[in-house]
């Protein structure tokens, strides 16, 4: 659909779903020459909305977003392009239903201001810290065995996927504070700068140069599950999604630019002072990354606890159902680790 361009750039019904919207994943694959400390490379893709329905996803990535609410316009979900925008976390329907009751519409903002929004930032605060533990996990899991030395090699395929994620989310934590992405596509950064102006509706969902939120942007991608790396089967190609979404992509845009410091347990936001007229982000987000704690300190067994929580029922669960009268128990007891040492993120 074509819009024309005005000052004001209104927000247009569905404009987000526009095959022509620009919109950006990180890609990531093997270091092609193995760096002491750098182990993945990073390409920032940035393409029209519908150039990515091309991009298809491997049936577990699929199943892992089986949860998430695709739109229709791909009756099989099985791009990219129809989990963008990224909505960031989400509550089952069920559970949204028993909040937003039928009864209480007339004060659906009500609902909104004092449940819904607070709830989802206690669930951003956990899934980040879950985020934490499991790369923990997975990195002593693959330096307890051959796993590292495959993956250091770019032997990915020899490597379970759970695994996998885990080790290349514990880089790009890393890999945001040391340098800037490899690659880009195109490869140069002159897309941006022609559509770099509030009147190109075309750009809306995009972490531009100018913004303070593009020197974090592969743990932006990340948290926004817009990060994957390839996997060839049966001589096709297919995107692996490295997180599943935490922050939607209107949140990495324009709310949160995010940082890692390696030597807190606690996170932090700023607010920041914005420019009228520039295009950047209202908050500084920083988010802990601290040395894995010895085994006296925290043992493996309750990292991997943590790490696999589920957000309904288990040991550590986010929200509980009543059995009684099927009502949901909102008192999110488990926002934060139950144990010491595991980091609680700041969003």
């Amino acid at each position: 659909m074509e819009t024309s361009l005005t000052a004001t750039d209104p927000l247009q019904p569905g404009q987000w779903y526009d095959d022509d919207t620009y919109y950006q994943i990180l890609l990531v694959a093997p270091r092609q020459t193995i760096t002491q400390g750098k182990y993945i490379e990073a390409t920032i893709v940035t393409k029209k909305r519908g150039e990515f329905k091309k991009y298809l996803l491997d049936k577990k990535t699929e199943q892992n977003l089986i949860d998430y609410s695709p739109i229709n316009d791909d009756i099989n979900h099985q791009s990219i392009a129809c989990y963008l925008p990224s909505l960031g976390v989400v509550f089952p329907k069920v559970f949204l239903d028993a909040l937003f009751l039928e009864k209480s519409s007339q004060n659906h903002s009500i609902e909104i201001n004092n449940f819904y929004e607070p709830i989802r930032t206690l669930l951003h605060t956990r899934k980040i810290s879950q985020l934490i533990a499991k790369t923990w996990y997975c990195y002593i899991k693959a330096k307890t065995s051959d796993l590292w030395y495959e993956f250091v090699h770019g032997k990915w395929n020899d490597i379970d996927s759970d695994i996998l994620d885990g080790l290349i989310a514990r880089e790009i934590f890393f890999f945001a504070q040391k340098s800037s992405p490899d690659n880009f596509v195109p490869n140069n950064l002159d897309i941006y700068y022609p559509l770099n102006n509030k009147s190109n509706q075309k750009t809306r969902f995009l972490i531009l140069p100018t913004s303070k939120a593009w020197q974090g942007i592969t743990l932006s991608l990340l948290m926004a599950g817009q990060a994957y790396y390839e996997i060839e089967q049966d001589g096709e190609t297919y995107y692996h999604q490295i997180s599943q979404p935490i922050l939607s992509t209107g949140e990495i845009v324009n709310k949160y630019g995010i940082e890692v410091t390696f030597n807190k347990f606690e996170g932090d936001i700023k607010e920041l002072k914005v420019d009228p007229g520039n295009s950047s982000i209202a908050y500084q987000a920083t988010i802990p990354y601290p040395p894995i704690p010895s085994e006296i300190n925290l043992s493996l067994e309750n990292i991997t606890k943590w790490s696999q929580a589920k957000d309904e029922d288990g040991d550590f669960p986010f929200y509980q159902k009543n059995e009684d009268d099927q009502s949901y128990l909102i008192g999110v007891e488990y926002f934060s680790p139950p144990y010491p040492y595991i980091p609680l993120s700041c969003t």
